[in-house]
C-alpha cells in the first residue's frame, strides 16, 4: 500500500505530460489506474452510485491574501464494478465544464480515457496480475501512514456520523513536523479528517487544516441508484486508440 501512494504522489505530472509512454510501464499502468479512481480505488461489486463531490481549496499568501480554488467530482459506479470520474476546476456562479472522463472497466478489464474536446478515446488493455492489474476496493484507513522522518503522527477514530444521507466512519490523523523538518523555523502542525462509507465503500469527506493550505472536499449528492450504462461507454462518435500493456506489465 505504501506504492499506492508514492505512485499517486510522484506520478501525477509525468503521467499528465506523456501519458501514452507512462503507460507503457508497470508502475505507469498502476499509476493511471489509481489516478483514474483516486480516493475510491478498487473494484466494489453490488453498490451502484451516482455521486457529485465539491472540493474547495483556500491558499494563504504572506501578504495575508487568501486564493481559493473550487472544483467539482461526478462519479458513476454500477452494480458490476466499472466506474467513471471527471472533474474540473469552475468559477463561481457557473456551471462546471468537464474535458476529461476516466472510465476503469473490471467487466472489459480496462482502463479508457476520453477527451472530450478532441473527441478521442485511448483504451488500455490491462494485465490479469501485478501491481497494474485491477483489485478488490481496500479501506484507505488499513493502509500504512507515510511521515518523514522527525514527524509526529497521532492517530483519532471518530465517532460515525451520517454524510449525504449514509452512515460514515471517520479517523483524525495530526502531523506535527518539528523545526527544521521541512526547511520551517517553527513547528507546523497540519489535521487531516477522511470520512468513509463502510456500506458503499466510497470516501465521503476529506478535510486537511494546514497553515501552508486549507482543504474541504465533500459528497453534495448521492443517489444509490443504477447509472445508466451508456455513462460507461465509448461515444460513437470519438476516435479509438487500443494500447495493450499486458505484456509490458507482466515482464
Amino acid at each position: 500500500m505504501i506504492r499506492r501512494n508514492c505512485v499517486l504522489a510522484i506520478s501525477a505530472i509525468a503521467l499528465a505530460a506523456v501519458p501514452f509512454a507512462a503507460a507503457q510501464t508497470n508502475g505507469g499502468a498502476a499509476a493511471m489506474r489509481l489516478m483514474a479512481m483516486g480516493d475510491d480505488a478498487g473494484i466494489v461489486q453490488g453498490q451502484p452510485c451516482v455521486v457529485v463531490e465539491k472540493l474547495e481549496r483556500v491558499t494563504p499568501l504572506a501578504d495575508g491574501t487568501t486564493l481559493t480554488r473550487n472544483w467539482e467530482e461526478q462519479k458513476w459506479r454500477d452494480s458490476q464494478g466499472r466506474f467513471r470520474k471527471q472533474e474540473t476546476e469552475i468559477e463561481s456562479g457557473k456551471d462546471p465544464v468537464f474535458h476529461a472522463v476516466t472510465i476503469v472497466d473490471p467487466v472489459a478489464n480496462t482502463l479508457v480515457t476520453l477527451n472530450l474536446d478532441r473527441k478521442t478515446a485511448t483504451v488500455f488493455h490491462l494485465p490479469t496480475q501485478g501491481p497494474a492489474a485491477l483489485h478488490p476496493w481496500v479501506s484507505p484507513f488499513e493502509e500504512p501512514l507515510m511521515a518523514r522522518e522527525g514527524v509526529q503522527v497521532k492517530t483519532e477514530k471518530l465517532e460515525g456520523r451520517t454524510i449525504a444521507g449514509v452512515y460514515a466512519v471517520g479517523r483524525r490523523v495530526t502531523r506535527i513536523r518539528p523545526p527544521g523538518t521541512i526547511g520551517n523555523d517553527k513547528p507546523v502542525v497540519s489535521v487531516a479528517e477522511r470520512w468513509i462509507s463502510p456500506d458503499l465503500k466510497i470516501m465521503l469527506e476529506t478535510t486537511l487544516d494546514d497553515p501552508r493550505e486549507k482543504q474541504v472536499r465533500l459528497v453534495t449528492q448521492l443517489d444509490r441508484s443504477a447509472p445508466d450504462p451508456s455513462v460507461f461507454a465509448i461515444p460513437a462518435d470519438f476516435t479509438v486508440k487500443d494500447v495493450d500493456i499486458t505484456q509490458q506489465a507482466q515482464k
